[in-house]
Order: structure tokens, then C-alpha cells, then sequence
């Protein structure tokens, strides 16, 4: 986040740990689809889960069988795995509690300029949660695991016709940050506290713990 956010011309938010309190429910679904591995292989699950956000359920699960079981996954059972973490997670994530100051500050955007969803979340899934929750009408593109984070930027930068100076991601994870750089677009850090992964990735960043931190301009929308 380089400029005042009243110089930029779009948004993209990630989902989990951005705009809902949605991260701890995706570990907890994790830590349960290796509960027959035990506690130690849970516990890295969770672990690297809490270091990794960003990166899309079936990375993550395909990374806890060849590194923490030593042994590939069939994409049969991959399948299975990620159906069965949706099942354990849609539901909480459509009641988990907003980031505070997320439906406040979407609201002051709203019609100001477009705003865009880029979550590791599959397609049609965080389609479904931001429908439930009441958020759709706000963004232009909701866009998810189908293709990965920094292929979604450049579509929404492509397809709006954005230059990428003039965008601003909202993001909670190294994986967020990675995908701004890459398509040289701003970034800002939204996390709960100072010795977050991200923070640690990429310390020099700027960062909040929720949206009621960030100051918003005048307004002077309907003048």
C-alpha cells in the first residue's frame, strides 16, 4: 500500500482471515480429515495449515500425504478428501463472524470503485459462502481455486482494464502477497497480529489488524 486508498481504482480481498473470521474453522476441518494419523501428523497438518493460507485445499492435502505419510494421493481420493473438507467447513464459514469493519468499509466502497473477491477457495464454493452471507452485490468477480491467485489478478486486471498500479489487494497470507508482486499490484496486510506468517515473509509491509483501523477519506460521495 504505497498511495491514499482514494488514489486507487479497484480492490481484490481474499476471503478467509480478510473479510470473515473463517481461518481457525479451516484448520480445525483439516486437523480432522488426518484424525486417523494421530496426533503428531495433525499436528503439522495444523501447523503448516497456520504458515500456508492461501494455498488451495488440494495443494495442501497432496503436500500432508507425500511429505507427512510419504506416500501419493490418487485423484480419486484427493477428490473425496476435498469434498468431505467442504462439507465440514461451507456451513461455518457462511456463520463465522466478519473481520471487524469488513461489511462497514464494503459498504463506503460500494459504487466507488469495483471490488473484487480472489480466494484459494474453489469456484463455486466461495461463490455459494458470499452469496450466503450477503456479500455478493458488492464484487464485480468472485474468483477462486480454479486457477491459482495471481492468474485471477491478471484476469481481473485484463478484463476491467485496471492498471495494475492502480490496484490494491487485501490480503492475510504469503501466498497474497506473492500473487500482488508478481502482477505489480499493491498490497496491504490484514492480520490479527504482529508475528503473523505473512509479517513474517514480507516484514516491510503495511499492515492492520481489521478494517476499523483503516481510515477512510471524506465523504463526499454525493456531492
Amino acid at each position: 500500500m504505497k498511495r491514499e486508498l482514494s488514489e486507487y481504482e479497484a480492490f481484490v480481498f481474499d476471503f478467509d482471515g480478510v473479510l470473515a473470521d473463517s481461518v481457525e474453522l479451516k484448520t480445525e476441518a483439516f486437523a480432522r480429515l488426518f484424525e486417523e494419523y494421530g496426533p503428531e501428523i495433525q499436528q503439522r497438518v495444523v501447523e503448516h495449515h497456520r504458515k500456508h493460507g492461501g494455498m488451495t485445499r488440494a495443494e495442501k492435502i497432496r503436500h500432508y500425504y507425500r511429505v507427512f505419510l510419504g506416500k501419493p494421493i490418487e485423484d480419486g481420493s484427493l477428490s473425496a478428501l476435498c469434498n468431505r473438507f467442504s462439507i465440514l467447513v461451507v456451513d461455518n464459514v457462511v456463520a463465522a463472524p466478519e473481520i471487524q469493519g469488513a461489511k462497514g468499509f464494503l459498504d463506503f466502497w460500494y459504487g466507488r470503485l469495483p471490488l473484487f473477491i480472489d480466494s484459494a477457495t474453489p469456484d463455486v464454493e466461495i461463490a455459494e459462502i458470499v452469496s450466503r452471507r450477503g456479500l455478493s452485490k458488492y464484487f464485480g468477480e468472485i474468483l477462486g481455486s480454479g486457477r491459482p491467485k495471481a492468474e485471477n489478478l491478471v484476469y481481473i486486471l485484463e478484463k476491467h482494464k485496471i492498471e495494475p498500479k492502480n490496484c490494491l489487494f487485501f490480503g492475510d497470507a504469503a501466498s497474497d502477497y506473492d500473487a500482488a508482486m508478481k502482477c505489480a499490484v499493491d498490497f496491504v496486510g490484514m492480520v490479527p497480529e504482529s508475528d503473523a506468517p505473512l509479517l513474517r515473509h514480507a516484514p516491510h509491509i503495511k499492515w492492520f489488524h481489521d478494517f476499523s483501523e483503516i481510515p477512510l477519506p471524506a465523504d463526499n460521495h454525493n456531492t
